[in-house]
């Protein structure tokens, strides 16, 4: 039970201690401008674990007590996993801890009593403070390269001292702490230098940190997943060392030394998956490498997911007004391939398909193929997918969701366009098929014709 003033956790995990664990305690004050949940996070093989939240006290006390289940890394903060690591602060804890502190809007700081271990990874979160705003807390300010790459140099100095003078006693944390320092500056820098941005700088600008990044020195064992970044990380080490991602996933998977990690980049990517089909293909590729007890249990849930949408499952139906108002169905086509172009006005690679399309259209006239397109455009935009229908002569069925409508919901379409095929009993073939400019779609409905 949570109380207003203390969490009670009891984690019944595997753990990793060579004597039974003592409870820790983290006590403190919440001092954010608009109130919030505090909540504490485990690491799990790279990935943040909400553990459990708590609404301060009147006076922004809150509490935490717990046995930890493993000796290393926990998170206290605000906000949720999907947000990151941003409003949220490491802890070492290895049991029987006390640890006191504060919560501002931008930072924590220790307060009263407090282990050796954490009063050392407070001075070096001081340390890589300016770093850490500048990178990871993308939505508070403009990234600026010029401003980022004195930070950056000037960490780096620091990290050098700091690091060869850590001697708590605690070796675990000390191995621990100074990995951290490597992990952290890296994770900093790849984030900002990935970011999507109008403005890049030209490799000839990169520091000499950067110059002599080498991915490979932290894709070489499971270390990266000690820290609540490592899978985010593991991806931009990955983008790094191939200069971008997506270009070709086979490659993208086999660069990665350490083969754990190959089994984990390919799950993550496994999990991103838009259909069935692409997520059996990476599973069927790459399953030699889900080795650990967690990675097999991941690719089951992440199968569990996408079953909805197997080859043969029955099809999400939806109904949406044509440029008449005439309501159309998905269920109207019975009897016919059905190819399903969801798209809007606005989006430029969904209009460069729309020549192909028209070919593939003339292609299979007089054919058991329904062609239908569902306009994604805002509700406010709806004349002027009218009058672009009717200018650029578009060809089968012309119907009109809006953003954000049942189908979106339903075939998780967070881009666009996206093209998704049924049968002629209204089941599944592919809800993430080929566009028409690639000829396996061709194929594809040659073979389910015949």
């Amino acid at each position: 039970m949570i109380t207003s003033r203390v969490a009670f956790i009891a984690i019944i995990l595997f753990s990793f201690f060579t004597v039974k664990a003592q409870e820790t305690e983290i006590r403190g004050v919440s001092k954010k401008t608009k109130p919030d949940f505090v909540k504490l996070f485990s690491v799990n093989q790279g990935q943040m674990v909400e553990l459990a939240s708590v609404k301060p006290a009147a006076n922004g006390a809150f509490a935490f007590k717990f046995k930890p289940a493993y000796k290393g890394y926990y998170l206290l903060g605000f906000g949720t996993v999907n947000n990151g690591t941003q409003d949220k602060y490491k802890l070492y804890v290895k049991g029987n801890d006390q640890i006191s502190l504060e919560l501002t809007d931008e930072a924590y700081i220790l307060k009263g009593k407090n282990n050796k271990e954490n009063i050392v990874l407070e001075q070096w979160y001081k340390t890589a403070y300016k770093v850490e705003r500048k990178t990871i807390y993308f939505n508070r300010g403009v990234r600026s390269f010029k401003e980022f790459f004195p930070m950056l140099e000037e960490a780096v100095a620091k990290s050098k001292p700091f690091s060869a003078g850590i001697n708590t006693g605690n070796s675990h944390f000390d191995k621990l702490m100074r990995q951290t320092i490597a992990y952290d500056l890296g994770y900093y820098t790849l984030t900002l230098l990935l970011y999507p941005s109008a403005s890049r700088p030209d490799e000839n600008d990169y520091t000499p940190y950067i110059k002599n990044f080498k991915a490979d020195d932290f894709l070489q064992n499971e270390v990266l997943l000690q820290f609540p970044y490592g899978i985010n990380m593991l991806s931009n080490l990955v983008a790094f060392k191939n200069k971008g991602l997506g270009y070709d996933f086979d490659k993208d998977v086999l660069s990665i030394p350490n083969d754990q990690l190959k089994g984990d980049y390919a799950l993550t990517y496994a999990a991103l998956a838009r259909s069935y089909n692409k997520y059996k293909q990476i599973v069927d590729t790459y399953s030699k490498y889900f080795t650990r007890n967690d990675q097999k249990l991941r690719a089951e849930v992440i199968e569990a997911k996408n079953g909805v949408y197997k080859p043969g499952a029955k099809a999400f139906g939806f109904s949406y007004p044509d440029v008449n108002g005439k309501m159309v169905s998905l269920s109207d086509f019975k009897g016919k391939l059905v190819l399903v172009d969801v798209w809007a006005t606005w989006c430029g690679p969904c209009v460069k398909e729309i020549p192909s399309l028209k070919k593939l259209e003339e292609e299979f006239h007089g054919k058991d193929v329904a062609f239908l397109s569902v306009s994604v455009d805002d509700h406010k935009d709806k004349e002027k997918w009218k009058k672009y229908v009717a200018d650029a002569q578009l060809g089968g069925v012309q119907i009109h969701s809006g953003p954000g409508a049942e189908i979106s919901r339903d075939y998780k379409i967070n881009g666009i366009p996206r093209f998704m095929l049924f049968d002629k009993n209204g089941n599944i073939i592919d809800v993430d098929s080929p566009r028409p400019s690639d000829p396996k779609l061709k194929e594809i409905l040659k073979e389910w014709l015949e």
